[in-house]
Protein backbone atom coordinates (compact mmCIF):
# COMPACT_ATOMS: atom_id res chain seq x y z
CA UNK A 1 0.00 0.00 0.00
CA UNK A 2 1.34 3.84 -0.39
CA UNK A 3 -0.80 7.04 -1.11
CA UNK A 4 -1.82 6.66 -4.75
CA UNK A 5 -4.33 3.78 -3.40
CA UNK A 6 -6.31 6.33 -1.60
CA UNK A 7 -9.29 8.18 -2.94
CA UNK A 8 -10.64 11.29 -1.71
CA UNK A 9 -13.48 13.55 -1.81
CA UNK A 10 -13.39 17.18 -3.36
CA UNK A 11 -15.47 19.80 -2.00
CA UNK A 12 -18.03 19.46 -5.03
CA UNK A 13 -18.41 15.99 -3.54
CA UNK A 14 -16.73 13.81 -6.20
CA UNK A 15 -13.97 10.96 -5.08
CA UNK A 16 -10.57 11.93 -6.35
CA UNK A 17 -7.91 9.27 -6.90
CA UNK A 18 -4.49 10.33 -5.58
CA UNK A 19 -2.95 8.87 -8.43
CA UNK A 20 -4.09 12.11 -9.87
CA UNK A 21 -0.69 13.48 -8.53
CA UNK A 22 1.73 10.36 -9.18
CA UNK A 23 5.19 11.83 -9.79
CA UNK A 24 4.80 14.93 -7.74
CA UNK A 25 6.14 16.54 -4.15
CA UNK A 26 3.14 16.38 -1.84
CA UNK A 27 2.19 18.54 1.38
CA UNK A 28 -0.84 17.06 2.68
CA UNK A 29 -1.89 18.93 5.52
CA UNK A 30 -5.08 19.37 7.92
CA UNK A 31 -6.24 22.76 8.26
CA UNK A 32 -8.59 25.35 10.38
CA UNK A 33 -10.56 28.64 9.26
CA UNK A 34 -10.90 30.06 12.88
CA UNK A 35 -6.95 29.36 14.36
CA UNK A 36 -3.77 30.73 16.17
CA UNK A 37 -1.91 28.47 12.93
CA UNK A 38 -4.23 29.69 9.98
CA UNK A 39 -1.96 32.82 9.35
CA UNK A 40 0.28 29.52 8.00
CA UNK A 41 -1.88 30.00 4.75
CA UNK A 42 0.14 32.47 3.55
CA UNK A 43 3.21 30.96 3.66
CA UNK A 44 1.43 27.72 2.54
CA UNK A 45 0.19 29.89 -0.73
CA UNK A 46 3.49 31.19 -1.17
CA UNK A 47 5.26 27.71 -1.80
CA UNK A 48 2.28 26.28 -3.32
CA UNK A 49 3.29 29.38 -5.84
CA UNK A 50 7.29 28.89 -5.94
CA UNK A 51 7.68 25.59 -6.48
CA UNK A 52 3.90 24.33 -8.13
CA UNK A 53 5.92 24.68 -11.91
CA UNK A 54 8.19 22.23 -10.29
CA UNK A 55 5.73 19.21 -9.27
CA UNK A 56 4.82 20.52 -6.03
CA UNK A 57 1.36 20.44 -4.61
CA UNK A 58 -0.29 21.20 -0.92
CA UNK A 59 -3.76 18.74 -0.65
CA UNK A 60 -5.76 20.52 1.78
CA UNK A 61 -8.40 18.25 4.42
CA UNK A 62 -10.15 20.90 6.44
CA UNK A 63 -11.16 19.25 9.78
CA UNK A 64 -12.83 20.48 12.50
CA UNK A 65 -11.76 18.00 15.60
CA UNK A 66 -9.57 20.76 17.74
CA UNK A 67 -11.63 23.49 19.13
CA UNK A 68 -13.90 23.29 16.89
CA UNK A 69 -11.96 25.88 14.49
CA UNK A 70 -12.94 24.62 11.38
CA UNK A 71 -17.24 25.11 11.35
CA UNK A 72 -18.14 26.24 8.22
CA UNK A 73 -19.57 24.20 5.33
CA UNK A 74 -16.73 22.59 2.35
CA UNK A 75 -18.00 26.02 0.21
CA UNK A 76 -17.46 28.49 3.40
CA UNK A 77 -14.15 27.17 3.89
CA UNK A 78 -13.48 27.73 0.08
CA UNK A 79 -14.49 31.06 0.59
CA UNK A 80 -12.57 32.03 3.09
CA UNK A 81 -9.73 30.53 1.82
CA UNK A 82 -9.70 32.55 -1.39
CA UNK A 83 -11.24 35.69 -0.15
CA UNK A 84 -8.58 36.03 2.75
CA UNK A 85 -5.36 34.49 1.61
CA UNK A 86 -5.84 33.78 -2.15
CA UNK A 87 -5.88 30.06 -1.94
CA UNK A 88 -5.17 28.11 -5.24
CA UNK A 89 -4.24 24.76 -4.10
CA UNK A 90 -6.55 21.84 -3.70
CA UNK A 91 -9.11 22.16 -1.05
CA UNK A 92 -10.89 18.58 0.14
CA UNK A 93 -14.08 17.82 2.12
CA UNK A 94 -13.84 18.27 5.55
CA UNK A 95 -12.61 15.38 7.15
CA UNK A 96 -11.96 13.47 10.70
CA UNK A 97 -8.00 12.87 11.13
CA UNK A 98 -8.39 10.69 14.79
CA UNK A 99 -10.75 8.52 15.72
CA UNK A 100 -13.21 5.60 15.01
CA UNK A 101 -14.45 7.96 11.73
CA UNK A 102 -10.92 9.07 10.57
CA UNK A 103 -9.84 9.26 7.34
CA UNK A 104 -8.21 5.93 6.03
CA UNK A 105 -5.85 8.57 4.02
CA UNK A 106 -5.03 9.88 7.72
CA UNK A 107 -4.58 6.52 9.35
CA UNK A 108 -1.83 5.45 6.72
CA UNK A 109 -0.06 8.95 7.03
CA UNK A 110 -0.05 8.64 11.09
CA UNK A 111 1.30 4.57 10.54
CA UNK A 112 3.97 5.96 8.61
CA UNK A 113 4.63 8.99 10.33
CA UNK A 114 4.19 9.13 14.19
CA UNK A 115 4.47 12.52 16.69
CA UNK A 116 7.72 13.39 17.43
CA UNK A 117 6.90 16.69 19.43
CA UNK A 118 6.27 19.94 18.85
CA UNK A 119 9.20 23.07 18.28
CA UNK A 120 10.53 23.82 22.05
CA UNK A 121 11.13 27.15 21.06
CA UNK A 122 7.47 27.86 19.35
CA UNK A 123 5.83 30.57 21.89
CA UNK A 124 2.54 28.14 21.74
CA UNK A 125 4.02 24.61 22.14
CA UNK A 126 3.56 25.63 26.51
CA UNK A 127 -0.17 25.94 25.69
CA UNK A 128 -0.61 22.91 23.35
CA UNK A 129 1.76 20.83 25.80
CA UNK A 130 -0.95 21.93 28.36
CA UNK A 131 -3.95 21.52 26.67
CA UNK A 132 -3.45 18.12 25.29
CA UNK A 133 -2.07 16.72 28.34
CA UNK A 134 -5.63 17.41 30.63
CA UNK A 135 -6.94 15.63 28.16
CA UNK A 136 -4.48 12.58 27.31
CA UNK A 137 -1.48 12.27 29.99
CA UNK A 138 -0.24 9.99 27.44
CA UNK A 139 -0.40 12.12 24.48
CA UNK A 140 3.13 12.19 22.93
CA UNK A 141 3.32 8.14 22.67
CA UNK A 142 0.53 7.83 20.49
CA UNK A 143 0.81 8.74 16.58
CA UNK A 144 -2.67 10.77 16.19
CA UNK A 145 -2.53 14.19 14.75
CA UNK A 146 -2.29 16.55 17.62
CA UNK A 147 -3.77 19.94 16.05
CA UNK A 148 -4.61 22.31 12.78
CA UNK A 149 -1.81 22.09 10.52
CA UNK A 150 -0.31 19.25 11.14
CA UNK A 151 1.79 18.49 7.60
CA UNK A 152 2.65 15.35 5.76
CA UNK A 153 5.59 15.37 3.16
CA UNK A 154 5.40 12.94 0.17
CA UNK A 155 7.85 12.35 -2.22
CA UNK A 156 7.75 11.80 -5.89
CA UNK A 157 7.73 8.11 -5.62
CA UNK A 158 4.38 8.23 -2.98
CA UNK A 159 6.44 7.75 0.59
CA UNK A 160 5.85 9.35 3.18
CA UNK A 161 8.95 11.22 4.42
CA UNK A 162 8.03 13.50 7.20
CA UNK A 163 5.82 14.47 9.30
CA UNK A 164 5.65 18.16 10.51
CA UNK A 165 3.66 19.75 13.93
CA UNK A 166 2.24 23.06 13.43
CA UNK A 167 5.03 24.80 15.49
CA UNK A 168 7.46 23.41 12.64
CA UNK A 169 9.10 27.04 11.27
CA UNK A 170 7.86 26.97 7.57
CA UNK A 171 11.21 27.64 6.18
CA UNK A 172 12.38 24.14 7.37
CA UNK A 173 9.14 23.14 5.83
CA UNK A 174 10.60 24.29 2.42
CA UNK A 175 13.99 23.22 3.03
CA UNK A 176 12.94 19.95 3.17
CA UNK A 177 10.25 20.45 -0.16
CA UNK A 178 13.22 21.71 -2.02
CA UNK A 179 15.52 18.57 -1.10
CA UNK A 180 12.29 16.36 -2.71
CA UNK A 181 12.29 18.71 -5.67
CA UNK A 182 16.24 19.05 -6.55
CA UNK A 183 17.60 16.08 -5.71
CA UNK A 184 21.58 16.45 -4.85
CA UNK A 185 23.99 13.40 -6.65
CA UNK A 186 27.49 15.07 -7.04
CA UNK A 187 28.00 12.12 -9.67
CA UNK A 188 24.67 12.67 -11.61
CA UNK A 189 25.35 17.02 -11.76
CA UNK A 190 27.21 18.10 -14.97
CA UNK A 191 28.77 21.47 -15.28
CA UNK A 192 28.23 23.06 -18.62
CA UNK A 193 29.58 26.36 -20.35
CA UNK A 194 27.92 27.82 -23.57
CA UNK A 195 29.16 30.60 -25.68
CA UNK A 196 26.98 32.85 -26.61
CA UNK A 197 25.94 34.10 -29.86
CA UNK A 198 24.69 37.44 -30.88
CA UNK A 199 23.73 38.94 -27.30
CA UNK A 200 24.99 40.88 -25.01
CA UNK A 201 26.64 38.18 -22.83
CA UNK A 202 29.35 36.24 -23.77
CA UNK A 203 28.96 32.88 -21.82
CA UNK A 204 26.42 31.15 -20.08
CA UNK A 205 27.43 28.58 -17.29
CA UNK A 206 25.14 25.54 -15.67
CA UNK A 207 24.40 22.67 -13.64
CA UNK A 208 22.02 20.08 -15.10
CA UNK A 209 21.17 16.47 -13.20
CA UNK A 210 18.72 15.04 -15.31
CA UNK A 211 16.43 17.63 -16.47
CA UNK A 212 16.76 19.98 -13.77
CA UNK A 213 19.18 22.86 -14.49
CA UNK A 214 20.77 24.99 -11.35
CA UNK A 215 23.58 27.51 -10.64
CA UNK A 216 23.23 29.25 -13.74
CA UNK A 217 25.62 32.20 -14.36
CA UNK A 218 25.94 34.76 -17.23
CA UNK A 219 28.91 36.79 -18.08
CA UNK A 220 28.45 40.00 -19.52
CA UNK A 221 25.12 41.07 -20.59
CA UNK A 222 23.47 44.22 -19.59
CA UNK A 223 26.16 46.09 -17.58
CA UNK A 224 27.58 42.17 -16.67
CA UNK A 225 25.01 41.97 -13.90
CA UNK A 226 22.68 39.54 -15.19
CA UNK A 227 21.03 38.33 -11.91
CA UNK A 228 17.04 38.24 -12.57
CA UNK A 229 16.78 35.67 -15.04
CA UNK A 230 19.37 32.99 -13.12
CA UNK A 231 17.20 33.88 -10.06
CA UNK A 232 13.36 33.01 -11.69
CA UNK A 233 14.32 30.36 -13.01
CA UNK A 234 17.18 28.07 -10.72
CA UNK A 235 15.68 24.32 -10.29
CA UNK A 236 13.36 24.88 -13.36
CA UNK A 237 13.70 21.26 -16.01
CA UNK A 238 14.85 22.37 -19.88
CA UNK A 239 11.21 22.08 -20.64
CA UNK A 240 10.50 24.60 -18.38
CA UNK A 241 12.92 26.82 -19.22
CA UNK A 242 12.14 26.77 -23.16
CA UNK A 243 8.35 27.26 -22.90
CA UNK A 244 9.27 30.27 -20.66
CA UNK A 245 12.16 31.58 -22.46
CA UNK A 246 12.31 30.79 -25.99
CA UNK A 247 11.86 33.16 -28.87
CA UNK A 248 12.47 36.09 -26.31
CA UNK A 249 13.57 39.32 -28.14
CA UNK A 250 16.36 41.58 -26.49
CA UNK A 251 15.05 44.93 -28.62
CA UNK A 252 18.86 45.65 -28.81
CA UNK A 253 20.24 42.35 -30.53
CA UNK A 254 19.43 39.51 -32.81
CA UNK A 255 18.52 37.10 -29.72
CA UNK A 256 18.41 37.72 -26.06
CA UNK A 257 20.17 36.14 -22.79
CA UNK A 258 17.05 34.46 -22.04
CA UNK A 259 16.48 32.76 -25.51
CA UNK A 260 20.37 31.84 -25.56
CA UNK A 261 19.94 30.56 -21.92
CA UNK A 262 16.73 27.96 -23.17
CA UNK A 263 19.48 27.33 -26.18
CA UNK A 264 21.99 26.51 -23.67
CA UNK A 265 19.81 24.23 -21.20
CA UNK A 266 18.46 21.88 -24.26
CA UNK A 267 22.52 21.94 -25.51
CA UNK A 268 23.27 20.86 -21.88
CA UNK A 269 21.06 18.27 -21.70
CA UNK A 270 21.79 16.43 -25.39
CA UNK A 271 25.76 16.82 -23.70
CA UNK A 272 24.74 14.99 -20.58
CA UNK A 273 22.53 12.00 -22.37
CA UNK A 274 25.80 11.39 -24.37
CA UNK A 275 28.02 11.11 -21.71
CA UNK A 276 25.57 9.01 -19.89
CA UNK A 277 25.51 6.96 -22.75
CA UNK A 278 29.49 6.40 -23.61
Amino acid sequence: MNIYDFNVRNTEGAEISLKDHAGKVMLIINSATECGFTPQYDSLQELYEKYGDEGFVILDFPCNQFGHQAPGSDEEIVSFCDSTYGITFPIFSKVEVNGSSESPLYAYLKSQKGFAGFDPEHPLTPILESSLERTDPDYAQNSDIKWNFTKFLIDRQGNVVERFEPTTDMAIVEDEIVGLLRPKNADNIMEYTYKTHDTCSSEIKLNIEGNVVTNISFTGGCNGNLKAIPRLVDGWTVEEIEKKLSGVICGRRPTSCADQLAKACREAYEAQKERMQA
